[in-house]
């Protein structure tokens, strides 16, 4: 896959360039579906099969966004931001933050074109910025691009595109890092504003890929609990989610990782490792990659005097 992201890490760098004449962009609702299949397929991670299709994508929407005119140029820059994020989702799951942050760079200098989309899609950025930063434990810089993702949004309303959406997960978003900073108060109000708007959005999977409604909120008291190191009420509700039908196998599987990390704090290594057996299931390009898997798997072996043959194929698996 180096040599496809090499291809991929070319067009993000070749945005400023003018378009390729030789490109007729197909209708827009025929670039729209592609859009969003890329985004499908790497939201089930299957990276492999969303890479290669990634480079003629970004020039075909640039091409669009270039030489269309009207309310379809607006909406071609703002298949180009979406589509920059597929970018960003294979960095970071393939670790190359680089990559990842050179995508979210250009998400944000094509949404700035969209329209009436540009808000919400650049308050998404914001927010897809801090989930980096919190994989280094820089809270600092979290705190201040979730202070940009709600100024993005300010003079918004209801009816526009994407903006109840960003708001609700930049609250999941103030909610984990409150609890990664032990602000047990500030956990409650952020989740509560997220059940707000929650309450009004539904599930929607979609609209930036974030998965937001209800059953995210509920699966961010999950992740929220094990950050306050309460990992019995943690299991007690997450044992329990209903995942709806559709939902982004991502998002299922890292619910799963953080089970799998509460039963390892508690010293259940069998439902950890069941856990973790459930989320290989549902998205095996994820948990083979995911920092959060390789750490409960070196836990679960450091722990066990004698580790079981499961746990030893699971660690081969990743690589350990």
């Amino acid at each position: 896959m180096g040599k496809m992201l090499g291809r991929v890490r070319t067009q993000l760098d070749l945005y400023d360039l003018d378009p390729d004449e030789t490109i007729t962009p197909r209708p827009l609702p025929v670039l729209r579906e592609a859009v969003r299949v890329a985004n499908v397929v790497g939201q089930a991670a299957r990276y492999e099969s969303m890479t290669p299709v990634l480079p003629g994508l970004y020039a075909e929407l640039h091409a669009a966004a270039n030489t269309w005119t009207g309310t379809d140029r607006a909406d071609a820059w703002g298949l180009l931001a979406e589509a920059y994020r597929c970018a960003h989702t294979v960095g970071i799951a393939a670790g190359y933050p680089d990559l990842s942050l050179i995508a979210l760079n250009r998400m944000d200098w094509a949404a700035r074109q969209a329209g009436d989309r540009a808000p919400a899609l650049r308050a998404a950025r914001e927010y897809l910025r801090i989930t980096a930063y919190l994989r280094c434990h820089d809270y600092e810089t979290c705190w201040h691009l979730n202070n940009a993702g709600r100024a993005h949004l300010e003079g918004t309303d209801p009816k526009t595109p994407g903006a109840l959406i960003a708001s609700g997960q930049l609250n999941l978003g103030a909610a984990v890092l409150s609890a990664r900073t032990g602000d047990a108060s500030a956990v409650r109000d952020y989740l509560n504003e997220a059940e707000r708007y929650a309450d009004l959005t539904g599930e929607d999977l979609e609209t930036f890929w974030f998965g937001f409604g209800p059953t995210n909120v509920a699966a961010h008291r999950v992740i929220t609990m094990i950050e306050l190191g309460d990992y019995s009420h943690a299991i007690h509700l997450g044992e329990f989610i209903q995942f709806p039908r559709g939902w982004l196998p991502t998002r299922v599987g890292h619910h799963h990782f953080d089970l799998a990390r509460a039963y390892q704090r508690l010293n259940v290594p069998e439902q950890a490792l069941r856990h973790l057996h459930i989320a290989r299931q549902v998205a095996p390009g994820q948990a083979r990659r995911h920092p959060l898997v390789r750490g409960v798997v070196q836990d679960l072996l450091h722990t066990s005097r004698h580790p079981s043959e499961s746990l030893t194929r699971y660690a081969a698996w990743i690589g350990l």
